[in-house]
């Protein structure tokens, strides 16, 4: 009871149901204090968005006082100023120094280290030859040796044995390509010519003056090539042969006997001397010597078992050995000339 009155007792349901409705103020929540009456200030009522931003004003001014504060203060002592921002330029200069240190001793590690080698067998089922070829594309560094893998010692001398036996028989077959003389229906070569030595000029004929002589390369000057030769030292067949190929295809139109020529064991000095004697200085037969008696062991017209005698030899265009003879006769070897050079006519119309 409050001065002789007595209260009446609201329960919570009758308080929300009856209780006034405020708009925009706070209403009290609790029965109690509704029931006692208690008083709300104008104040309190409206306390929302004044007090906050009168709140934020207070603490924005706080903030330009304690920034105006460390502005004095650095005006009244600016050497501590220099030295804390010195201070700290110093320690940010060391850190990257620092940094920078360690990144160096790094690749410096980096570099001493060897790099791990992996080790690889040869399997069964690759054959030599695939590693012989993955090695030989691979490019050789001469600072260092190689950081392939590693091959075993039995491994790399089988390589080696297998690499001379395949040298040597390349070489073998090769010495004996060239060792091997030509036969009628073989294929001559410029080459062979050229060491020949003029008696004319006393001079080797060489690739150009080969090119000239021999029918089956540019320029080709001429149709046919016949050549006499002997290996014989101051042979008599071939000075007759010589003789009668000179009186006898002069008088024959269809033979240039500018594409006849000769080939002597004799010196140039030798030749020059029997022309003389024999009266044949301005003879149109071309005569070479054959200092080592290579072009005769190239063509057949020296044998082994020293049975030497005159050979005559009729090459075409094609380069081809078109007639072969030994053992000629001097008699006979005007006629023999004539119908070898009719047929290569024939067979060239």
């Amino acid at each position: 009871s409050v001065d002789g009155f007595s209260t009446p007792v609201i329960s919570r349901q009758h308080y929300q149901t009856t209780r006034p409705r405020y708009c925009g103020v706070r209403t009290p929540q609790d029965p109690l204090e509704y029931q006692q009456g208690l008083p709300f200030s104008s104040s309190q009522l409206r306390m929302g968005k004044g007090f906050n931003s009168a709140r934020n004003k207070q603490a924005e001014l706080a903030k330009k006082m304690e920034a105006a504060k460390k502005q004095q203060q650095q005006e009244q002592d600016p050497d501590a100023t220099r030295t804390i921002t010195d201070d700290s330029n110093k320690a940010q200069k060391a850190g990257n120094d620092k940094l920078q240190k360690d990144r160096e001793e790094f690749a410096q590690l980096l570099l001493q280290s060897p790099m791990p080698k992996a080790e690889k067998t040869v399997p069964t089922t690759t054959r030599l030859s695939d590693y012989q070829t993955r090695d030989s594309a691979q490019p050789s560094s001469s600072s260092g040796p190689s950081k392939g893998p590693k091959v075993k010692a039995k491994i790399l001398k089988k390589r080696k044995v297998k690499q001379q036996a395949g040298s040597a028989s390349s070489s073998n077959s090769s010495s004996s390509q060239q060792d091997v003389p030509l036969q009628g229906g073989d294929i001559a070569r410029r080459r062979d010519f050229e060491p020949l030595v003029s008696t004319t000029t006393q001079q080797r004929l060489g690739p150009m003056s080969a090119a000239q002589l021999v029918p089956w390369v540019p320029p080709y000057l001429s149709n046919y090539l016949v050549v006499v030769a002997d290996p014989r030292s101051q042979s008599s067949d071939l000075h007759q042969t010589i003789q009668y190929l000179t009186s006898n295809l002069n008088k024959n139109p269809s033979i240039s006997i500018a594409q006849v020529m000769a080939v002597t064991a004799d010196s140039a000095a030798e030749i020059a001397s029997w022309k003389k004697r024999a009266g044949l200085e301005e003879t149109p037969i071309q005569i070479y010597t054959d200092d080592n008696l290579d072009w005769m062991r190239s063509y057949s017209a020296l044998v082994d078992d020293e049975r030497w005698s005159m050979s005559i030899l009729v090459f075409c265009t094609r380069g081809i050995i078109q007639t072969l003879v030994r053992q000629v006769d001097p008699s006979k070897a005007c006629s023999l000339v004539m119908d070898a050079v009719q047929a290569i006519e024939d067979d060239d119309t």
